[in-house]
């Protein structure tokens, strides 16, 4: 199924339409309104998110149609079909990831990329996020001292 199925609207949809038809099935599939069928609506919820993230961003759009019509004229369409499925799977992953979710399997190694090192193993990951206090900040009594991004911004110092 492809999401212009999926949110139930044609190619020539217009933004204030397709803006329509997702917040019409967002109501009618939100988990939170679907307790007794819950796998079922995140299932679907997931889908529709997806589908409206691709087709209301102009460019992921463009690249959308263009691999619809590559299938559909039949030009590498096995290559174009495996394509679409990791296309598909990534958006899916990314759905997921941008959804508010937590995840916890993954927040050591999150943790770790963002500021430097490991808090369980205590080793550090990335030398240049933890060693980034010249000595001339570490002068400065506040450590969240924004003086030095402003100066640089500005061009000036005081």
């Amino acid at each position: 199924m492809n999401y212009y199925e999926i949110l139930g609207v044609g190619r020539d949809v217009s933004e204030k339409d397709l803006k329509k038809a997702y917040k019409k099935l967002a109501k009618k599939w939100h988990p939170d309104l679907n307790r007794d069928n819950l796998k079922v609506a995140e299932e679907k919820m997931r889908e529709i998110n997806v589908a409206y993230e691709t087709l209301s961003d102009s460019v992921k759009r463009m690249d959308y149609d263009k691999k619809l019509d590559n299938v559909a004229s039949g030009q590498g369409q096995s290559q174009t079909r495996s394509k679409t499925q990791q296309t598909r799977r990534q958006t899916q992953k990314t759905a997921t990831q941008t959804s508010g979710k937590v995840d916890f399997e993954n927040l050591n190694r999150n943790f770790a990329s963002f500021f430097g090192f490991d808090p369980k193993t205590h080793k550090i990951t990335n030398e240049d996020k933890l060693n980034t206090y010249t000595e001339e900040r570490q002068r400065k009594k506040n450590p969240l001292d924004t003086t030095d991004m402003f100066e640089r911004f500005m061009g000036f110092k005081k």
